[in-house]
């Protein structure tokens, strides 16, 4: 999301078409003066910055002798200023302003662009999408072709980072199909590029990405080429070819500095950290690991960040520095829950506003067919208009007590659906849910090819608790290891009981060591942590078995057949322990789940 800071200004910088000659701000006194100058200060935002803000400034003392027009664009002009140069509070409330009370819709449009970028970087998905929906129903009545270019930039970025691929692609289309004169393929292609390598679209660099990375170049589009050979470093990363990511990026590292882009530089660092991982170069891998955590936004768990740190966790771990792998592990699951957490936030704040369109769609369609029936019973005579009113009351009455039937019968299912799938006494999912939940999570990850682990446990002597302090305290232990065990899990994470005191958990995307460690720090916090509030001299701990996709492949039953076989072995060495599952860990009888 960070990257969208500047990037996304590149496209806003653009001026409206059709500005003429070079007029002072000093010298205009009339409204055509006025209109000429705040053109030529829109034409050079970009390109002089500093003339830019001294032409501002002249303007602002013009402000009284202008129409509402000329005020809306200098307010514009204003706010992206105030965004360009980080007050971003001033930027929101000028922008704010022309995209509501602008009587042109071209500025309005503008405005939004610019407002949605400003509220992208700021986390405010919810206001963002709120923006792109106002925009979305401007752009129809708006024919300038740069503002429109600038605004379908802005909303496949946007889309595209709350998983709306479809439509951040059509977006994209739209830009290379209807560039405006002066603008080539690069801006859209990078757009079109990112969008389909989100989302795991990508089989192979076509050579169109290519050529539109040459016509970036060619055209001093520098931001956007970048753009463009980082998704290609990426796409090579992704697919297993650390060597050819390293050739696309390293040359082109020392001077991505020149444009001072520092978080597209972090996303050079971060994917060619990991590549030299994969090669096995270790000291390279470290130095583009600490460069991608420095260069990344001070205080936000970007994917950079969150990359550098895992890289610089292995790289420790693999030279047998075990506490500075640990700090760099602790490091990294910090920013990868914070990392997902801001994607999830991303893709609620789109549903959210989806559904609030929705509604408000539904209200008017409600009020139009209200307005319909008032307009037909004003036509009719008085004793058809009281005979009509009558059976509108009668149906309104049929309505609202069919209304209130399918509410109550839909709170119902709803109500049966979560007590069917969840365990009725910790909250978590039931067996038959996580196996269904667990299934669907390893069918998508066999089909993009991202390994998963299993951690099966149960806690230790658990019927000597029931047996010595009854089931009451029993269900409050059970209840205590679920809390615990659901503070360490990350929200992908698919954690359910299997019954009695077993409970199992779903890692997908994750390494055997991964899983190993996740299941120590499960293991750990069980048991450093009473059994219960009114038994604080109860301990009680757990033992773990892991199985991975790596060596089990990605059926569920075999997973849980070879964790079992992990957890018994833990519990045959004395218990409270992690053991890691292997292809003999298949136990003599069946899995329970095998009857699923």
């Amino acid at each position: 999301m960070q990257r969208w800071a500047r990037h996304a200004l590149f496209l806003l910088a653009m001026p409206l078409a059709g500005v003429v000659g070079i007029v002072h701000a000093a010298s205009a006194t009339t409204p055509a003066r006025i209109s000429a100058a705040l053109d030529k200060a829109d034409q050079i935002k970009h390109s002089d910055f500093d003339t830019f803000t001294r032409m501002l400034q002249e303007l602002e003392q013009q402000r009284g002798s202008m129409d509402d027009l000329a005020a809306s664009h200098l307010g514009f002009l204003e706010g992206w200023r105030a965004t360009w140069v980080g007050d971003y509070e001033k930027g929101r409330g000028l922008l704010e302003s022309v995209a509501d009370a602008s009587p042109d819709n071209v500025l309005r449009v503008r405005a939004l662009a610019t407002l949605i970028n400003l509220l992208g970087v700021a986390h405010r998905y919810e206001d963002a999408f709120r923006r792109l929906n106002q925009m979305q129903e401007l752009l129809p009545s708006v024919r300038d072709p740069r503002a429109r270019f600038a605004a379908l930039g802005e909303a496949s970025q946007l889309l595209s980072s709350a998983g709306q691929f479809d439509a951040a692609e059509a977006y994209a289309k739209e830009m290379v199909t209807n560039a405006p004169e002066g603008e080539t393929e690069c801006k859209g292609m990078q757009h079109l590029l990112r969008a389909r390598r989100e989302a795991n679209r990508l089989t192979t660099i076509d050579p169109i990405y290519l050529k539109a990375l040459a016509t970036c170049e060619a055209t001093g589009d520098t931001v956007f080429g970048e753009t463009i050979r980082a998704d290609i470093g990426a796409f090579y990363l992704a697919h297993k070819q650390p060597r050819q990511a390293i050739d696309v990026l390293a040359p082109h590292r020392d001077n991505l500095r020149n444009i001072n882009y520092a978080t597209l530089l972090a996303e050079f660092d971060a994917t060619l950290a990991s590549a030299y991982l994969a090669q096995d170069d270790l000291a390279n891998a470290r130095r583009f690991a600490l460069s991608a955590v420095a260069g990344s936004v001070r205080d936000e768990f970007t994917d950079p960040r969150r990359m550098g740190y895992k890289v610089l966790f292995e790289v420790e771990q693999r030279l047998g520095d075990a506490q500075a792998a640990l700090d760099y592990h602790e490091k990294y699951m910090a920013a990868d829950k914070a990392y997902l957490d801001d994607i999830s936030a991303r893709s609620l704040a789109f549903q959210l506003v989806d559904q609030q369109v929705l509604a408000r769609k539904s209200e008017v369609d409600t009020l139009n067919k209200q307005n319909e029936i008032l307009r037909l019973s004003n036509a009719l005579d008085r004793k058809e208009v009281e005979t009509g009113r009558l059976w509108i009351f009668v149906l309104g009455l049929s309505l609202v007590g069919i209304v209130a039937i399918v509410l109550r019968l839909r709170r119902s299912q709803l109500r049966f659906m979560r007590m069917a799938r969840r365990d009725g006494l910790t909250g978590i999912c039931n067996r038959e849910h996580f196996v269904e939940q667990s299934e669907r999570v390893l069918a998508y990850g066999a089909r993009s090819d991202r390994g998963a682990c299993v951690i099966l446990f149960d806690l230790d002597h658990f019927k000597n608790v029931n047996d010595t302090w009854g089931h009451a305290v029993g269900d409050e232990v059970l209840k205590r290891a679920v809390d615990v065990c659901r503070r360490a899990l990350h929200a992908c994470d698919v954690f359910g009981r299997l019954g009695g005191e077993e409970f199992a958990v779903l890692l997908p995307d994750c390494s055997p060591a991964q899983a190993r460690a996740r299941a120590e720090q499960l293991r750990l916090s069980i048991s450093a942590t009473s059994a219960t509030p009114s038994r604080p001299e109860l301990v009680v701990t757990a033992s773990f078995g892991v199985a991975s996709t790596l060596q089990c492949g990605f059926e569920l039953h075999r997973l849980l057949v070879v964790a079992d076989g992990a957890l018994y072995r833990a519990k045959r060495s004395g218990r409270n322990c992690v053991f890691m599952g292997d292809s003999g860990d298949i136990p003599d009888s069946p899995y329970p789940v095998a009857a699923t």
